[in-house]
């Protein structure tokens, strides 16, 4: 059976022009696919290919000869990129997002290799249709899931917004490894991925080009008089001929739940996001009850659950008891991590400088790391020297950056040599306040040596605080910019806070530094119509030559790729944010003042348990509620210690990162839910549609609404910071053990589930979050999201 699959496979491939057909894998989605022609000892795997939402998915090969000469990309490397198309054959060349990062010059590579231009003067591809008109180079245009043809793609894809790979290096035992950001209709518009057509999500496709030493005029690059280097387009006919084709499915993009459904609001930290969005549309299918959720910092949910209208509110730490005016019962119901996550590739001097075998692995990633409490106060309070637009007498003496620091060397052999031209000087951390900040700045507090760094005392190695946070009174909750900095006059002022801003959230954080991209500005010398300096995004760092880290939670880690440093708990180990870690960490809280709370103390001695652990509680006031909404939210609850403490990547189950309650957690989640199931008010209608926070989450569908933003996609993401709706199905099962379990969902009529949070740095989606702080005060917070999210979608965000 598996030759007749293969043999098929082969005459698929040659009546679809030799676009590859992938085989499916025995569990999972992951694929692996074949290589034709020169390239038939090529086999590419590609790590998920269903259920995809905007997220990193692992592409792996073997067979491949190594990139060179020297590790530069002269020859045998892989371009990969992302198309749309609807023929089951694959995608035309011109339905690739390709060519957004022409300018790009970091690692060299050939003089077309980066563009979608196919006319290369003396070099000709006798197979090339595509003729230059007179005065003119002969351009591959793109042609839009809309239907638009064009030459000009800045309207569709840029050097900020494509995921496309130019140069993917091959090792020198033949294989490699990037992790490929795959965007949906959100992120990009051009593609189309996941819309709904003919009651379906559109799916979409992952190419791979396999570069080899030739030429498209038969030249072997290199030899004699030849050129040096490989130099024409992946576009070009005789290069995309040998391009391998594997489908994308993505979830559904736009609404999880019906428009204009009425919602039961909840509300809460980000820890929960994730969650909330794989859960939502399995529990609306079938005309469930839908539950709405807006993205708010801890003290906001705190005070929602205090007010006249609690809904179900999110947090980690406890309402302070003289704050509670009416009884509050609380529910574990997610248990994840806050991370330090990084993306560091190799990047040593260079040959001549360090042994070939340290050079011969530039690009490679570093997946190990080690931070001891003083090291991430360090990259927390702007010490390193270029972490400022100038250099700065107060911090003279003081590395470079994290990576030349004798502490993290000594810590981190591995960067000694491979680290040298690595750029990383902080961490691209959230704006928003948070409990999980106030645990990281704990764990730095309680270290002697990191509190004693942040008061003034240098490092062994002579390394001092910046002066601007000499003294700090830790904790606190969130992450400031106290030097600010600026270089320069005029419309060449450039300012800290402008090269090193903050994250309007972790997911944006994440996603950020797996794109290479520091969110960071810089003056272009010209100024704005008002007069101020016109500034522009930095150029993202290229793959193989990143080197930044994060603050940011386990789930947006795992969704995005990126490996999470161990941390050293007060045992003295090194310990990472795995299952078992976290678990330790629960078995070793205790009962805080709020009885039914467990304190995970990040200073805990065990062992083995990793110190910002983060067990987020679900709360509200039964007395406050009608008792259909305590039935729908202990619906809700049941149905999230059940079902959805099953991993995986479908709707319904709980993503990566965070881990499995532990039973006893869920015994008590699942007493809560009939405490406030059984407690809550006189009976009254269903919820209305209405804009409040119960109405019909902003005309999304039941959506999870992010605090900072407004719109769709997390610079431009999917399926993050939740996008709609959820209910459980419309009976529950009684009784302290049953658990709500998920009706079928549709295929006929898919539930949208891919569409959750907008676009960072909207300047609207800020003013949303600063409004919902300020209405907050008047209990008000949570039923302004949904409005205030319309007004955003409105202005197109």
């Amino acid at each position: 059976m598996k030759y007749l699959r293969l043999l098929l496979a082969a005459l698929l491939a040659l009546a679809a022009l030799l676009v590859a057909a992938p085989s499916q894998a025995e569990t999972g989605s992951e694929v692996t696919v074949p290589g034709t022609g020169a390239f038939s000892a090529l086999k590419i795997t590609v790590s998920q290919t269903t259920d995809l939402i905007n997220q990193t998915v692992r592409v792996t090969w073997t067979g491949g000869q190594p990139t060179g000469p020297s590790g530069n990309f002269a020859t045998n490397y892989l371009q990969i990129m992302q198309c749309w198309g609807d023929a089951p054959t694959g995608p035309t060349r011109e339905q690739c997002q390709y060519g957004g990062l022409a300018a790009q010059g970091s690692p060299v590579a050939g003089a077309w290799t980066r563009l979608r231009q196919v006319s290369y003067g003396t070099l000709v591809d006798q197979k090339e249709t595509l003729k230059p008109e007179a005065g003119k180079q002969a351009v591959v245009p793109f042609t839009s899931v809309s239907g638009v043809t064009t030459t000009s793609t800045g309207e569709f894809f840029t050097a900020g917004t494509t995921n496309e790979v130019p140069l993917a290096k091959t090792r020198l035992d033949g294989g490699g490894e990037v992790d490929f950001e795959v965007q949906t209709a959100l992120e990009a518009d051009g593609l189309g991925c996941g819309t709904v057509v003919n009651g379906a999500p559109r799916a979409c496709w992952l190419v791979i080009v396999p570069r080899g030493n030739t030429e498209v005029d038969g030249t072997q690059v290199g030899v004699g008089d030849n050129r040096p280097q490989l130099d024409s387009s992946p576009l070009s006919e005789t290069n995309w001929e040998n391009h391998i084709s594997v489908p994308l499915k993505f979830q559904p993009v736009g609404d999880s739940c019906p428009l204009g459904s009425a919602e039961r609001q909840t509300s809460g930290d980000e820890f929960l996001s994730e969650a909330v969005l794989r859960w939502q549309p399995t529990l609306c299918a079938g005309g469930g009850t839908v539950y709405g959720f807006t993205q708010v910092p801890d003290g906001v949910a705190r005070q929602t659950v205090v007010s006249d209208n609690p809904g179900l509110a999110f947090m980690t730490d406890p309402v302070p008891q003289d704050q509670v005016t009416k009884p509050l019962v609380y529910a574990p119901i997610a248990l994840s991590g806050l991370s330090i996550a990084f993306i560091t590739e190799r990047q040593s001097a260079g040959e001549g400088v360090v042994p070939p075998e340290v050079w011969q692995r530039d690009g490679e990633q570093i997946t190990e790391m080690n931070l001891n409490p003083r090291l991430v106060a360090k990259l927390l309070t702007q010490s390193y020297v270029l972490s400022l637009p100038v250099r700065q007498d107060y911090l003279k003496g003081n590395p470079d950056s994290l990576t030349l620091d004798p502490e993290f060397l000594r810590l981190n052999p591995d960067f000694q040599d491979s680290g040298r031209l690595m750029s990383a000087v902080d961490a691209l951390v959230p704006t928003v306040d948070m409990d999980a900040t106030t645990m990281l700045w704990n764990w730095i507090k309680a270290d002697k040596d990191a509190s004693d760094f942040v008061n003034g005392v240098p490092d062994p190695d002579g390394m001092k605080v910046n002066p601007s946070f000499r003294g700090t009174n830790l904790p606190v909750s969130n992450f400031p910019r106290s030097d600010l900095t600026c270089a320069g006059t005029g419309n060449l002022a450039s300012c800290a806070l402008d090269l090193r801003p903050l994250a309007n959230d972790m997911h944006e954080a994440g996603r950020a530094i797996s794109r290479g991209d520091t969110l960071g500005k810089a003056p272009t010398g010209f100024s704005t119509p008002t007069g101020a300096p016109e500034l522009k995004a930095v150029d993202r760092e290229p793959q193989g030559q990143r080197s930044l880290l994060a603050v940011v939670d386990t789930p947006t880690a795992e969704r995005y790729g990126l490996p999470t440093a161990k941390l050293r708990n007060s045992s003295g180990a090194f310990v990472a944010p795995t299952d078992t870690a976290m678990l330790a960490a629960v078995a070793a809280a205790k009962p805080g003042a709020t009885k039914d709370v467990l304190h995970l103390d990040p200073t805990t001695t065990a062992a083995d348990a990793y110190p910002l652990t983060n067990l987020a509680y679900a709360a509200t006031a039964p007395s406050a509620l009608d008792k259909q909404a305590g039935t729908d939210y202990a619906a809700f609850l049941k149905y999230a210690v059940g079902d959805g403490q099953r991993p995986g990547v479908e709707p319904g189950t709980l993503p990566a990162g965070y881990v499995p309650l532990p039973d006893s957690l869920r015994s008590q989640t699942v007493a809560a839910a009939d405490t406030i199931a059984a407690e809550s008010g006189p009976t009254s209608p269903p919820p209305a549609d209405d804009t409040s926070g119960q109405g019909s989450g902003g005309g999304l569908g039941g959506g999870v609404q992010p605090p900072a933003f407004a719109g769709s996609g997390g610079t431009g993401d999917t399926g993050g910071a939740p996008g709609t709706g959820a209910g459980p199905p419309p009976s529950v099962p009684g009784g302290a053990s049953s658990a709500v379990k998920a009706p079928s969902t549709s295929t006929a009529n898919p539930q949208n589930v891919a569409q959750t949070r907008p676009t960072p740095g909207s300047p609207v989606g800020f003013v949303r979050y600063l409004l919902v702080i300020l209405l907050a005060a008047g209990a008000v917070a949570v039923a302004s999201g949904p409005a205030l999210t319309r007004l955003s979608k409105r202005m197109g965000r």
